[in-house]
């Protein structure tokens, strides 16, 4: 019976003390995730995607700038507050665009540079947020319309978890709407 008794004590003692510590664990060898017992995260630095596209279309031809195509590509992080995220990077995998698209621009104020596939922007530390428009993409030729994958955008810091986020794209743009008549029939 003693020995029974000992392996519950000591069962109890480590639930306790697993319900009331955070377990920090790593993700894929980048910054730490916290895991806190019960889902309830941990207070401290965090980055959100906030307003961030789940469906990216990729218009098929060079078209001028209008109001009825599809927005830019932006990337919007807030911090929790009070806390600063130090080092924060983005890194965007653009290898479901290669053959359909070209990157025309960069953004450098947000210092971001391509790598092959890939776009980078350092960000350094972020204190409330920051929204921008990481590239400009150009259609190639005779880019085959439909679904083309998913780009994925992973944001990483110093001192807070990992955010991912996975976007569709899709190459075509949905149909404007149509014209109105300016002669009074409709």
């Amino acid at each position: 019976m003693t020995g029974t008794r000992s392996q519950r004590v000591a069962g109890a003692t480590a639930a306790a003390v697993l319900v009331t510590l955070a377990v920090t664990v790593t993700a894929g060898g980048n910054a730490p995730v916290a895991a806190v017992a019960g889902g309830v995260p941990a207070a401290g630095p965090e980055l959100t995607l906030a307003d961030t596209t789940d469906t990216y279309y990729l218009p098929r031809y060079r078209l001028p700038v209008r109001d009825d195509l599809p927005a830019e590509y932006r990337i919007t992080l807030k911090a929790r507050e009070p806390h600063v995220v130090k080092g924060v990077t983005v890194r965007i995998d653009l290898s479901v665009l290669a053959g359909l698209a070209d990157v025309t621009w960069v953004d450098k104020g947000h210092r971001c540079a391509p790598a092959g596939q890939i776009i980078t922007c350092a960000l350094g530390d972020v204190e409330q947020g920051v929204a921008f428009t990481p590239f400009h993409l150009t259609p190639r030729q005779g880019a085959a319309p439909g679904p083309a994958g998913a780009m994925t955008t992973t944001v990483t810091s110093a001192d807070a978890p990992t955010v991912r986020h996975t976007t569709q794209v899709i190459v075509g743009a949905p149909a404007p709407p149509p014209a109105s008549t300016t002669d009074g029939r409709g």
